[in-house]
């Protein structure tokens, strides 16, 4: 048996993951703030410099992940070529999160549930809920729905992370945050999901039932192209 000093917990720690356009990061200050929200909730410290650490970034596009846990800080640097956001099927995977849980809200090390929810059903993304049978976000990224000309989003409360790209389309359009049973998402004119590295993504199929129009995300994705775009201008 090998003895070692200290705890042993791979649940504790955080992390971001932001996305890299020919060596420039998107949206630092937003993502700086929500890994501090998610350090103060665990609990954790870190005297880390991002902005020394981008300097070693490549010119390259692809995904740069800091990681915080209470031992060290450290980021790494993934390439893939950047994609156009294509719509998604999804469909309600059995996983359920728990609504208070920090896995559910924040951004742990503990990231089981969500790749779980992922692998139980056979569309690309999964429909999360909670305890209370309440939608909770996508397996890999936040859930928006229009109904007429509203639009709605879980509330934080529900089980789902804040979200750069989630906080985006807040800033741009009244949006209802709330606690939503499943079969007001299921009866929606419009879905699309968020998150960090694809943006916006439109659903183009929900429980087997065909969507087709996408007004509302078609329209966000210009402003959040646009968006991008200032941040990449030397």
């Amino acid at each position: 048996m090998i003895n070692a000093s200290g705890d042993f917990s791979p649940w504790l720690g955080v992390f971001e993951t932001l996305r890299v356009i020919d060596g420039v990061p998107l949206f630092v200050p937003e993502h700086r703030a929500e890994l501090a929200r998610a350090m103060e909730v665990l609990g954790l410290k870190t005297q880390a410099d991002f902005a020394q650490a981008q300097g070693g970034l490549p010119a390259l596009s692809g995904r740069w992940r800091w990681i915080v846990t209470p031992d060290e800080t450290f980021t790494f640097f993934t390439g893939e070529p950047t994609s156009a956001a294509e719509p998604v099927a999804i469909s309600v995977s059995p996983v359920r999160v728990g609504s208070q849980n920090w896995d559910a809200r924040f951004k742990t090390l503990s990231y089981l549930s969500h790749i779980q929810a992922g692998k139980t059903v056979a569309t690309p993304d999964a429909i999360l809920l909670n305890e209370n049978g309440h939608v909770a976000s996508a397996s890999r990224g936040n859930i928006f729905w229009r109904r007429g000309e509203q639009l709605y989003t879980p509330a934080h409360e529900a089980g789902c992370r804040c979200g750069v790209v989630r906080s985006f389309v807040l800033s741009r359009r009244k949006v209802e945050e709330g606690h939503f049973p499943l079969g007001e998402l299921l009866e929606a004119d419009e879905i699309f999901l968020t998150n960090s590295i694809k943006g916006i993504v439109s659903v183009n199929e929900v429980q087997g039932r065909s969507m087709e129009a996408f007004p509302s995300a078609d329209t966000l994705r210009d402003e959040y192209a646009q968006a991008v775009a200032a941040q990449l201008k030397p």
